[in-house]
């Protein structure tokens, strides 16, 4: 997610080998009649759309790959991080989310946890504040309730860096918005042929194919096909959102050489994009990698998506550039 765009977007981590023959690939439909089981409208079913949130972040965090459980991840300048969560209902409710957090920074549970109330921009809401210090790190939360939905935006840092990073955490919440309620409109099937080793995951409401590829390292890599309507920001600004999350720099003009290369896939022209990080992201001094592919069509924009360490996508980025070709959408 890029600090100024609502959610949901886009949004988050080779060398050729020898490809794939067709035949030796299973196929793996998502057939149109079932488009509704693989919509992306932010989490929910169509005819159940929270309204969405919008933040600002300061300049100076660095985006980062958010967790399975997260819906942004940010590493603060002064030290410490800041984690952006959505769950469905009060998930749990704040006396057992505040005596998480307590836990996790070495603090008894409270059987009154106590908070500020804080208005947002929107007039009808509210978040709720909370301050929790511990001997080695210490938290501040914020719980905002939006319609069915519960969002969590979390400060953690050493206890000396908490102060010096409490302004601006303050201000990315001050930022909140509160869009309205909308209908998106439902992607339509895909049809995609899977390289074989590639273990088929359950789709989720963001993405409509998601796979794992298992790794000797105990880095297993990840891919995910995500659709989104319309344009969903230039190849520029997601190439670039990707390389933040590599700690990569920005590229300046979409006519760098480093944003990609249009191939020609079954659905039309893509732009395929590989990026590796410049430092090691992983234990044992692994790099981090990412290979992307954007395909517009029928108006949705699809993003393809390989992230990992680098030694596995080196040998799956021409199973991943087969992949992409392949796909089949109405």
């Amino acid at each position: 997610m890029k600090s100024s765009h609502p959610v949901p977007v886009i949004a988050a981590i080779c060398v050729a080998f020898a490809s794939c023959s067709k035949k030796d690939i299973p196929t793996y439909r998502v057939a149109a009649e079932e488009a509704e089981e693989v919509s992306v409208s932010v989490g929910e079913p169509a005819s159940s759309i929270d309204r969405p949130l919008r933040w600002k972040a300061p300049e100076e965090w660095v985006e980062e790959t958010p967790g399975q459980l997260q819906t942004a991840l940010y590493r603060v300048e002064s030290g410490g991080s800041v984690s952006i969560s959505k769950f469905p209902g009060d998930s749990g409710g704040i006396p057992a989310n505040v005596n998480r957090w307590r836990k996790q920074i070495g603090l008894e549970p409270t059987d009154e946890p106590s908070g500020e109330i804080i208005a947002l921009e929107a007039g009808d809401s509210r978040a709720m504040w909370f301050e929790l210090h511990g001997s080695e790190e210490s938290i501040l939360a914020a719980i905002v309730p939006v319609d069915d939905a519960t969002w969590f935006f979390k400060f953690t840092a050493s206890s000396s860096s908490l102060d010096t990073g409490r302004s601006a955490f303050m201000g990315l919440l001050k930022s909140i918005e509160i869009g309205e309620k909308h209908t998106p409109p439902t992607p339509p099937g895909i049809s995609l042929e899977v390289p074989e080793g590639w273990e088929k995951l359950p789709a989720s409401a963001m993405r409509a194919a998601s796979f794992r590829i298992p790794s000797s390292s105990g880095i297993d890599g990840d891919v995910s096909v995500i659709p989104l309507p319309g344009d969903a920001g230039s190849d520029l600004e997601n190439v670039n959102r990707w390389r933040a999350q590599l700690r990569l720099p920005p590229l300046g003009s979409d006519s760098d050489p480093a944003i990609g290369k249009t191939e020609q896939g079954d659905s039309g022209e893509f732009l395929l994009t590989h990026m590796i990080s410049e430092e090691p992201l992983f234990s044992d001094k692994r790099h981090g990698a990412i290979t992307t592919a954007i395909l517009r069509k029928g108006g949705f924009t699809w993003f393809f998506k390989i992230a990992g360490e680098d030694e596995t996508l080196q040998t799956n980025r021409d199973k991943f550039d087969a992949f992409v070709r392949s796909a089949v959408i109405p």
